[in-house]
């Protein structure tokens, strides 16, 4: 049976993300937010280098615009990359320097829980918003069963 993500087609959802200085410590940040019940839909990581952030999410979590299709999903790959304006305005920096961003929605676990996940793994400028609906996570069509 396939389910949608936490994050909501129509409505959106907390989300908590976190930018990591090397690959490493985003791999072990989608590792512990994996064990620690987060669906690997729900978590999406970002990079300059998109087939750094393939490496880095491997099958644990997922890319930005990766699997939706449609108008609006080529339109918006096209404007930017896929991702979120809310996840540019604040991790733009990050990502032009070279960081890597690791996002992840809020289902199970409050927001604060996952942005403490995210710092445990060495991440810097965590923060918690609320995320309008997006490409950032897996189309309903494509979340895996719970």
């Amino acid at each position: 049976m396939a389910t949608t993500s936490y994050l909501q087609e129509m409505a959106g959802g907390m989300v908590a993300a976190a930018a990591f200085e090397d690959d490493d410590a985003a791999v072990t940040a989608v590792t512990l937010l994996r064990e620690s019940g987060v669906h690997e839909q729900d978590i999406s990581v970002i990079a300059r280098d998109r087939r750094r952030a393939e490496l880095i999410a491997g099958d644990r979590a997922w890319l930005p615009g990766r699997g939706w299709t449609g108008l609006m999903a080529r339109a918006q790959k096209l404007i930017n990359g896929g991702i979120p304006k809310d996840v540019t305005a604040r991790y733009k920096k990050a990502l032009r320097s070279g960081q890597v961003v690791v996002v992840a929605a809020a289902g199970d676990q409050p927001p604060d829980t996952i942005a403490a996940l995210m710092q445990q793994a060495r991440g810097d400028l965590e923060d918690m918003w609320w995320q309008q609906p997006t490409l950032l996570f897996a189309p309903p069509e494509l979340a895996g069963p719970f």
